[in-house]
């Protein structure tokens, strides 16, 4: 046994080393396939303490343990990020924030109103380090929105209630928003400047690591009997202003009025010198020859002055009217027949050609007559 056992060893020894490590592998086979599954059961384990993924308009702070804490000059970009397993990541989101808030604030006069105000706001990507350090994830409560408080308070307290009727709503949002800037100006690009110093505060780094982009006024309120009280006095107001347009109004109409009567009175004295009895005579004529034209069925009566039909009678009697109506009156008496044949007569005569006299001149008589 001994003899085979030493040979048994001398040949496996002058095998080649691939043969060694393949019998080496299969007498530990089961050793071997445990010790895998652990390692990898293992790093199945600690992967999501290894592998960081920051999300979409993120950025991420990193919390050294062994090593001071708190990065805050980098910060992780938005990816899959590889750190220690007891180092951690924080995520900050650097979009635009928009938060709507109600402040109570007394006015000139004392009286308390609501002032509803949005605010627009990120993080400086870069800074996310210090807003981490200084101030934690309810940043926006501790530094931003205390600080838009006590510019509302401010500028309410400078005005009474009912100017802010008149007061352009837009007048009081460029007021937060330049001094929301003051308070909170660009960030700076260099990261040396966003090193913590020792002993800073986070009002030391609030410009550094906040930008006020708008200040919006949603709304203000006032009391409800302060507000009624309000309406009435604008109401009464634009009812004034309304009277005034009346007044101006009715002066432009009486100038209106003015001005056509004095056009009215010349037309009036230029006809009166111009048209003359002859030139109305004249148009009687023309309207006669129409009517006699006509072929429509018409009844004219002639029994005006120079043989035009009444309605055209421009003489003596259409003024009085006295004379024209005896004359309507005769012409009504005569038969009816001698009226027809007269009024034939005239119309007949108005367009036919003047008629020559044919008749034979007698000859005098002895007596020479």
């Amino acid at each position: 046994m001994t003899t085979l056992d030493q040979s048994a060893g001398d040949g496996v020894a002058r095998a080649p080393l691939w043969q060694r490590a393949r019998l080496w592998m299969k007498r530990r086979s089961v050793s071997i396939y445990a010790l895998t599954l652990t390692l990898i059961l293992g790093f199945l384990a600690i992967a999501p303490a290894i592998f960081v993924e920051v999300p979409s308009g993120h950025v991420g702070v990193l919390w050294l343990r062994f090593f001071g804490g708190t990065v805050t000059d980098r910060v992780y970009s938005e990816g899959t990020h590889l750190i220690f397993p007891w180092d951690r990541v924080t995520m900050y989101d650097v979009r635009l924030r928009t938060d709507t808030r109600t402040y109570e604030a007394v006015a000139a006069n004392g009286m308390s109103m609501t002032v509803d105000v949005s605010l627009r706001y990120r993080i400086n990507p870069p800074a996310a380090g210090l807003v981490h350090k200084l101030a934690g994830s309810d940043y926006a409560e501790k530094l931003v929105h205390p600080e838009i408080a006590s510019l509302v308070y401010e500028f309410v307290s400078q005005h009474k209630p009912e100017n802010f009727y008149s007061v352009n709503r837009a007048d009081i949002q460029g007021f937060l928003l330049r001094e929301a800037r003051q308070q909170f100006p660009v960030p700076p690009i260099d990261m040396q400047a966003l090193k913590l110093a020792p002993g800073a505060t986070a009002e030391d780094y609030a410009s550094v690591m906040i930008r006020v982009e708008d200040v919006l006024v949603a709304g203000v309120s006032f009391p409800p009997l302060v507000r009624q009280a309000i309406d009435r006095k604008i109401e009464q107001q634009q009812i004034m202003e309304e009277y005034d347009f009346r007044i101006t109004r009715e002066i432009k109409e009486r100038d209106r009025k003015r001005i056509e009567a004095e056009g009215v009175r010349d037309f009036q004295d230029i006809v009166a010198r111009n048209i003359t009895p002859e030139y109305l005579r004249l148009r009687g004529i023309e309207a006669t020859r129409a009517f006699a034209t006509s072929q429509n069925a018409k009844t004219i009566i002639i029994g005006g002055r120079d043989g035009l039909p009444v309605i055209l009678n421009t003489g003596d009697d259409a003024r009085t009217g006295t004379a024209a109506a005896a004359s309507q009156e005769t012409h009504t008496k005569e038969p009816a027949a001698n009226g027809a044949d007269e009024i034939t007569a005239r119309l007949s005569t108005l367009d036919a050609p003047p008629t020559e006299n044919t008749a034979r001149e007698a000859p005098p008589d002895t007596a020479g007559r």
